[in-house]
C-alpha cells in the first residue's frame, strides 16, 4: 500500500506531465485534406501532384450568383464590385468571369475588345451568349446566373472571400462551392469536436456516473483522468509529428468516453469494498481486484485500435496509435494514479441512484432464453441485410442534407451540370501542329459521348472562339500574349471535363472510360487527375482493409485472452460476444441506410476493442466466484452503468455538425449497447452448459 509520501510524488509527477503535454497541444496543426488520406505513392494522389507541378497547386473556389439579368447594369455592377474586392483579398490568385469576356484577335498582334467596361456592359455585349467558351462555362444560356471560377493558395482566407461575397450579393441569390469551402467546414467541425465536446461528454458521463456511484466526487474523478489521458495523447502526437485530420479529432472523444469506465469500474468497486472494510483495506483489495481486469480491458481495447496499423490508410494508422496509447495512458492513470489520489479523497459507501437490480435467477433465465432467441433470429437475417450496405460516397455525404455547402453544390450542379473538377492532361514532346487540333477534337467529340459527361472546356474552345489556330495560340502562350494557362501550359495540355457526379463509385468508372479512350491516344502520354479519385481511392481502401483489420483484432484479442485467462475454451466464449457485436454493426448500417465510408469503416475495429472489457470483467469474477450467475449479478450494475454512459457519450455525436460524425455515433451507440446484452445473455448461458454437462 502506498503512503501518502509516495501519493504526494505520484500525483505531482502526473500533474507536471500533464501541463507539459498541455503546451504541446497548443502547437497541434489540423489538416483537413483528404489527399493525406491516401498513401504517399497512389496513384491518384501522384497524378494530381503531376498536375499541380505543371498547372499550378492552387485550388479553386466556385462563387455562382442568381439574377434576373446579368447584363442589367446594377446586377452587373455589383458582381463588379465584388470582383475588385477579390483581388485584395489574401490568397486569392486569380478569378475568370463572364465580365473579362472579349473579342482576341492575333492579326498585326495581340487584339483584345472588352466587352464589358468598368463592369457596365457594352452594346456588343450578348454576343458572349452565342460564344462556347462563356457559356455554360461562366453564365448560362439566359445570362441571368453566373459562375465565378476563383482560383485561391492554400492559406487563402476563405472566409474573407464568403463575407465579401455576402455584402456584395446582399439580398441575392448566390452559393459557393470547391475544395477550399469543404475543407473550411471541415476545419470548423473539427474544431468543435476538439474544443467543444470533450466539456459536454464530461459532464455527461460525471451525471451518469453520479447515477450509479451516488457520490459527486466519485463520479467526477474518472472523468477528470479520462480528459487527463486524452491531453496526455493528443501532447505525445504533436511531439512525434501527428496532426489532426478528420479521423484522428475523434481520438480524444474515443479516449475520454472508454477510458473514463476504467475509472468507474474501480470506484464501484471500491465502494463495494468499503462497505465492510476501513479505508486502507478496501484500497488494497480493490488494486488487487481490479488490476488485472483493467489492464486487460486497457490492453485488448488498444489491440482493436492497432489493427488499424494494417491499413494502408495514414489517417487510420495514426488514430489507433493515438488511441491506444491514450487507452494505456488511462489504465496507467487508473491503476497508479487513482489509488494515489484516494489516500487523501475517501469515498465512503453510499446509497446508489441507479441500483440496476437484477431480476430473480429463474426469471432472469427465463430473459436469457428470449433474448438468445432474438439474437439467432438476427444472426440469420444479416447476411442478407449486410448485402444491402451502400459502400459508396463523396465528400457531401459528410455534411448534413440541410447545410449550405450540400444545396451549394446542388445547385451549381443543377444550373452548369458539374461540381468537383475532373481533368484529362496530355503531355506531348514537341509543339502541337494543325494535326493535333483535329485529333484533339476527336478526343473531345469521344470524352462527351459518355453518360457522366456534362462538357468539355479546354484550349480547344478557345481556338474556335477566335478563330486562331492550336499552333499559334501556343506560341502566345509561351510569350505571355493570352492567359490560357488553365488549358495549356508549355507542351502540356489540360482538359476539364464536366461531371455531374462527386461520388467514389462513379468516379471510378469515368476514370476507367476515359482511360479506355486514352489507350488511343497514346502519343500525348495522358493520364487523369481530380480531387473526385482522391475520394474513390479513400474509397477503394476502407473497403480492402475491412476484412482484414477485423480479422487481426479477433486473433490477437483471442491470443492474449488465452494467455491470461489459461483456457482456450474461456477465450473463445468471450470472443463470441463481440464477433456478433461486430456481425450485427453491419446489419444496423443496412438498416438504418448508413454508407461505410471513412468514419463508420472504424467502428468495427472500436467494438472489437470495447465490448471485450464486458467479457473480461465476467470472466473475472466468474473465475473468483466460480458461480457465472453470481459473477453476472456482481458485476452486471457496472456494466451496464458503462454502457449507458458510453451509449449516451458516442449518442451526443448526433448532434455534431458533420455527418461523418453523427453515423459514427449513432452505430457506436447501437454497438455498445448489443454488446452488452450479448455479453451477459450468451456468456452465462455457454458456461453453465458446460458445469452442466461436466457434473453429468
Amino acid at each position: 500500500m502506498i503512503n501518502r509520501r509516495i501519493s504526494i510524488f505520484i500525483i505531482a509527477l502526473f500533474a507536471v506531465v500533464t501541463v507539459v503535454m498541455g503546451l504541446f497541444i497548443l502547437r497541434v496543426e489540423i489538416n483537413v485534406s483528404s489527399e493525406f488520406l491516401l498513401p504517399e505513392k497512389s496513384p491518384s494522389r501522384e497524378n494530381m501532384r503531376m498536375m499541380e507541378d505543371l498547372f499550378g497547386r492552387e485550388k479553386q473556389i466556385i462563387i455562382v450568383v442568381k439574377t434576373d439579368g446579368l447584363f442589367e447594369e446594377e446586377n452587373s455592377l455589383r458582381i463588379y464590385d465584388f470582383l475588385q474586392k477579390l483581388s485584395m483579398i489574401e490568397g486569392v490568385v486569380s478569378y475568370n468571369s463572364y465580365q473579362d469576356a472579349a473579342k482576341v484577335s492575333l492579326i498585326g498582334g495581340t487584339n483584345v475588345e472588352p466587352y464589358f467596361e468598368n463592369g457596365v456592359a457594352k452594346e456588343n455585349a450578348r454576343e458572349i451568349l452565342q460564344n462556347p467558351l462563356y457559356l455554360d462555362n461562366l453564365l448560362d444560356e439566359n445570362g441571368e446566373v453566373a459562375l465565378i471560377p476563383i482560383n485561391v493558395t492554400e492559406n487563402a482566407d476563405v472566409n474573407a472571400i464568403l463575407e465579401t461575397a455576402g455584402e456584395s450579393f446582399e439580398g441575392m441569390e448566390f452559393y459557393a462551392s470547391g475544395e477550399p469551402i469543404i475543407d473550411e467546414e471541415l476545419y470548423g467541425s473539427i474544431l468543435s469536436l476538439l474544443v467543444v465536446y470533450p466539456p459536454i461528454l464530461f459532464g455527461l458521463i460525471c451525471f451518469i456516473y453520479f447515477l450509479r456511484l451516488g457520490s459527486v466526487r466519485a463520479a467526477i474523478i474518472p472523468s477528470i483522468l479520462s480528459i487527463v489521458a486524452a491531453v496526455w495523447t493528443y501532447g505525445f502526437g504533436v511531439m512525434i509529428g501527428l496532426n489532426i485530420n478528420i479521423l484522428t479529432s475523434t481520438a480524444g472523444l474515443f479516449i475520454i468516453i472508454i477510458s473514463s469506465s476504467y475509472g468507474l469500474h474501480f470506484i464501484d468497486r471500491y465502494i463495494t469494498n468499503r462497505r465492510f472494510l476501513e479505508r486502507s483495506s478496501a484500497l488494497k483489495r480493490t488494486v488487487r481486484e481490479e488490476l488485472i481486469p483493467v489492464f486487460l480491458s486497457a490492453l485488448t481495447t488498444a489491440v482493436g485500435f492497432l489493427t488499424f496499423l494494417v491499413s494502408s490508410l495514414e489517417a487510420f494508422r495514426q488514430l489507433g496509435i493515438m488511441v491506444s496509447l491514450g487507452i494505456m495512458v488511462s489504465s496507467v492513470l487508473v491503476l497508479i494514479a487513482l489509488p494515489a489520489v484516494l489516500v487523501f479523497v475517501d469515498l465512503p459507501a453510499v446509497k446508489r441512484k441507479l441500483r440496476l437490480r437484477a431480476p430473480t435467477r429463474e426469471v432472469a433465465k427465463n430473459i436469457d432464453t428470449v433474448v438468445l432467441v432474438v439474437i439467432l433470429v438476427f444472426a440469420v437475417v444479416s447476411p442478407f441485410l449486410i448485402s444491402k450496405i451502400d459502400r459508396n460516397f463523396d465528400q457531401y455525404d459528410y455534411f448534413k442534407k440541410s447545410s449550405s455547402i450540400v444545396k451549394s453544390a446542388e445547385t451549381i450542379k443543377e444550373e452548369f451540370g458539374w461540381n468537383m473538377p475532373f481533368y484529362v492532361i496530355l503531355n506531348k514532346n514537341g509543339l502541337f501542329t494543325g494535326a493535333d487540333a483535329s485529333v484533339l477534337s476527336k478526343l473531345i467529340v469521344e470524352i462527351n459521348e459518355l453518360e457522366e459527361v456534362r462538357g468539355v472546356s479546354s484550349i480547344m474552345d478557345v481556338s474556335s472562339a477566335f478563330g486562331i489556330p492550336l499552333p499559334i495560340l501556343q506560341i502566345a502562350a509561351r510569350n505571355g500574349d493570352l492567359p490560357v494557362e488553365q488549358y495549356m501550359v508549355g507542351n502540356s495540355i489540360r482538359l476539364l471535363v464536366k461531371t455531374p457526379n462527386t461520388d467514389a463509385v462513379n468516379s471510378q468508372r469515368l476514370e476507367n472510360e476515359l482511360k479506355e479512350i486514352l489507350e488511343d491516344y497514346p502519343q500525348y502520354s495522358p493520364y487523369v487527375a481530380s480531387p473526385l479519385l482522391i475520394i474513390s481511392g479513400v474509397n477503394n481502401e476502407i473497403l480492402s482493409s475491412q476484412v482484414t483489420t477485423i480479422i487481426w483484432a479477433l486473433v490477437v484479442i483471442t491470443l492474449l485472452l488465452i494467455i491470461v485467462f489459461r483456457s482456450f475454451k474461456l477465450a473463445l466464449v468471450s470472443v463470441l460476444p463481440i464477433a456478433l457485436s461486430v456481425f450485427f454493426n453491419f446489419s444496423y448500417m443496412s438498416i438504418l441506410g448508413i454508407k461505410l465510408e471513412i468514419s463508420t469503416a472504424i467502428v468495427a475495429g472500436v467494438l472489437l476493442g470495447m465490448t471485450i472489457d464486458y467479457a473480461i470483467h465476467l470472466i473475472n469474477r466468474f473465475m473468483d466466484t466460480k458461480d457465472i450467475y453470481r459473477a453476472r449479478e456482481e458485476v452486471r450494475p457496472a456494466i451496464l452503468s458503462n454502457t449507458i454512459a458510453l451509449a449516451a457519450g458516442f449518442a451526443s455525436l448526433l448532434f455534431a455538425p458533420l455527418r461523418l460524425f453523427s453515423g459514427l455515433g449513432l452505430l457506436l451507440a447501437i454497438g455498445m449497447l448489443t454488446g452488452a446484452i450479448v455479453t451477459l445473455t450468451i456468456i452465462p448461458k455457454i458456461v453453465s452448459k458446460w458445469k452442466m454437462s461436466t457434473h453429468s
